[in-house]
């Protein structure tokens, strides 16, 4: 049997130490920013239905009974949106980020069940819509893939500001987030400055903005980032 001597186990041991680094995930450097910027798709988002009434004339009756005009069924129709963000991890799995959103969603409102028998239709505006808000972001350590991409959660909240197609009425409300994520690592894993990409899948509930009905609404979003860590 041949001994390895003092030289052959430092070796060993070199080598066995470059393995175990090679196999672990990657790690973020606390408080190292990391910089995000790309887009994303927001599904379709209901806004409610309003049935427009009047009161018609009742004799001996003090509340007379309703009588229907039409029913307007208002939406935001699915499209892309612009996305910038600024992380700060906190620890090497910990994230805090400020993310802005801009889209310019169609809003469109359908009109049927006219009292006078006018067909149905639709009319539309572009809305632009903007939110600006805070997200934690944890990287999940025991669900890493290879020594490059790692799952994450996310929760978080924003300004929502939604300015109506004429530039003149603005709405104002919140927005809250929450969803999971697959960070893979381009190059930097390991060591120093970061390059890579990130996609997520989230909900959505606002409430406030531009909406005809009370509560909050709920719409699905994905997204694709390049992310850089400086």
């Amino acid at each position: 049997m041949t001994r390895l001597g003092p030289w052959g186990i430092a070796l060993l041991g070199a080598l066995l130490l470059a393995d175990t680094a090679v196999a672990q995930p990657a790690l973020w450097r606390p408080w190292h920013p990391v910089v995000s910027v790309g887009g994303g798709w927001t599904g379709q988002e209901a806004l409610g239905t309003v049935r427009a009434e009047t009161r018609a004339i009742g004799l001996g009756t003090l509340t007379p009974s309703a009588f229907p005009l039409f029913t307007a069924d208002s939406t935001f129709d699915a499209g892309p949106r612009a996305e910038l963000g600024v992380a700060v991890p906190v620890t090497r799995t910990l994230l805090v980020e400020v993310l802005g959103t801009m889209t310019r969603p169609t809003l469109s409102t359908a009109i049927s069940r006219d009292a006078e028998g006018a067909p149905a239709t639709t009319v539309s505006e572009t809305v632009d819509d903007y939110t600006v808000g805070a997200r934690l972001l944890y990287d999940v350590p025991r669900l890493s893939i290879g020594a490059r991409a790692r799952p994450y959660v996310l929760a978080g909240g924003a300004y929502l500001r939604q300015l109506h197609e004429d530039q003149v009425l603005v709405e104002t409300g919140q927005a809250w987030s929450a969803g999971a994520g697959l960070r893979v690592w381009i190059a930097g894993a390991r060591q120093g400055r970061s390059l890579g990409v990130t996609t997520e899948l989230a909900w959505q509930w606002r409430t406030g903005g531009i909406a005809f009905t009370d509560g909050a609404r709920g719409v699905p979003s994905l997204s694709l980032r390049l992310f850089a860590g400086l």
